[in-house]
């Protein structure tokens, strides 16, 4: 009998818990989308709804739109809700999940804007215990936009790129048609494979041109890392270079393509203890006191110590030069292009006062080919480069044949990146006067 009774006792318990929530307080009032027809295409009429439900205790709400085929299209999915008044603008645009790209798996949603058409709307209430509530009308949208913008012949040229300054694949060009003027736009790298920020996004900014970034036309950006700001390049690995575009109404479209970071960093190197070591037939401790015709030799250490090789080119240490020669003259006569200057090559150079016109007349490589450099053939040249942390020595000599405007004169050191900076400018300045010996017998 008692055993009965306390089984009596459950039943009643849990029915009271049934009827608690299916009897009491109901979970969803005063749904409604208002206005009953839209328009959405961004002329400022009837381009919105509102979506209002009050929720009385906390549960899931789904809101969405069945079209005439039964195909339902959701705005808000078992979203979970607290006990509150809810209202929210809705433009007519529903967001698709999907994968960027089946190789990075990396979620993203894009959005359109629900074609012309009659729906049924319906907003949706399920507690824990699965007991649902829902409300549902028609509406009616008609004039949408649903052309959304396009990114046509987007490309990422080349694929693989060494951010260093060193003028080998140091930058890439992204470059697409945008089909329409849109509100806005954004492209960005990102790194799937960065397990603890996979969203970070690397902003990138466009060429400036006359067509603005939102308008439709050709546009093209040319991204280097940053390393041209004085930053770091983002870390090697691969990356997605990422689009996205909303127009007016709110059509979202996004596309990517891989990009892979090698051999990234700023480069870095300088003329150990800023000395220049010059030596020429007089020295009186004020000059060094050359003979017209006479020679003077110099020697010097460069040490790579940033975390990227350096790349450099003749002429190689040794080299003789006459004054009246800079390094133009001297490649042409050993015939030898890789000589003139080239963008991001590093050299070691000797500038002078009255260096009849020719700034840093006289320049070396950073080191001695089978000795202090590393050197390999890329796309078919052969490419010289001293490693991070190893040092070059440089030494020349220079034959005074003229005599420059300005006698005696300073001359002094630097380290050349080249179409990029000059790095220890003015290294060991020296005083150098050259002498006409036939003038000085004469006087």
């Amino acid at each position: 009998m008692m055993k009965r009774s306390l089984l009596l006792l459950l039943f009643l318990l849990l029915l009271m818990t049934f009827l608690a929530s299916c009897s009491g307080t109901s979970m969803l009032s005063d749904a409604r989308i208002e206005p009953a027809s839209i328009s959405p295409n961004a002329d400022g009429v009837n381009d919105i709804a509102r979506i209002s439900y009050t929720i009385h205790r906390p549960c899931n709400i789904s809101i969405y739109f069945e079209d005439a085929a039964g195909t339902r299209y959701y705005f808000r999915q078992d979203r979970h809700r607290g006990a509150r008044d809810y209202n929210v603008l809705w433009g007519g645009v529903i967001e698709e999940a999907h994968w960027l790209d089946d190789a990075h798996r990396v979620g993203v949603r894009s959005g359109r804007v629900l074609p012309d058409g009659q729906y049924t709307w319906v907003i949706e209430a399920t507690d824990e215990n699965q007991y649902q509530e829902r409300v549902q009308g028609v509406l009616t949208i008609q004039d949408a936009d649903t052309n959304p913008p396009q990114f046509e012949n987007f490309a990422v040229t080349p694929a693989v790129i060494t951010p260093n300054q060193d003028g080998i694949d140091d930058r890439a060009s992204i470059t697409y048609w945008l089909t329409k003027d849109v509100a806005e736009v954004q492209v960005y790298l990102l790194n799937p494979n960065d397990a603890a920020k996979p969203d970070r996004k690397y902003p990138l900014e466009p060429n400036e041109r006359e067509v603005e970034a939102t308008q439709r036309g050709y546009h093209y950006y040319d991204y280097d890392g940053g390393i041209d700001r004085g930053a770091d390049p983002p870390a090697d690995g691969d990356y997605l270079v990422v689009a996205e575009a909303w127009d007016a109404a709110g059509n979202h479209t996004l596309i990517s393509r891989t990009l892979s970071i090698e051999k990234g960093g700023y480069p870095r190197a300088s003329i150990v203890k800023g000395e220049v070591t010059m030596i020429g037939p007089f020295d009186d401790g004020l000059h060094l006191n050359i003979p017209l015709g006479g020679k003077m030799i110099f020697t010097a250490t460069i040490e790579n110590d940033g975390p990227v090789p350096i790349r450099t080119a003749g002429p190689w240490p040794g080299t003789v030069y006459k004054a009246s020669e800079n390094y133009n003259t001297l490649a042409y006569r050993h015939d030898d292009k890789s000589w003139f200057e080239q963008s991001g090559t590093w050299r070691f150079g000797l500038n002078y006062q009255s260096n009849f016109g020719q700034d840093w007349p006289f320049r070396f490589a950073v080191g001695r080919k089978n000795e202090d450099l590393r050197c390999e053939i890329i796309d078919g040249l052969e490419q010289c480069f001293l490693d991070p942390g190893q040092r070059g020595l440089v030494y020349g000599t220079i034959i005074w044949d003229v005599i420059p405007p300005r006698n005696p004169f300073r001359i002094w050191g630097g380290l050349l990146h080249e179409d990029v900076r000059i790095e220890n400018n003015y290294a060991d300045v020296h005083e150098i006067q050259v002498a006409n010996p036939e003038q000085a017998g004469q006087q």
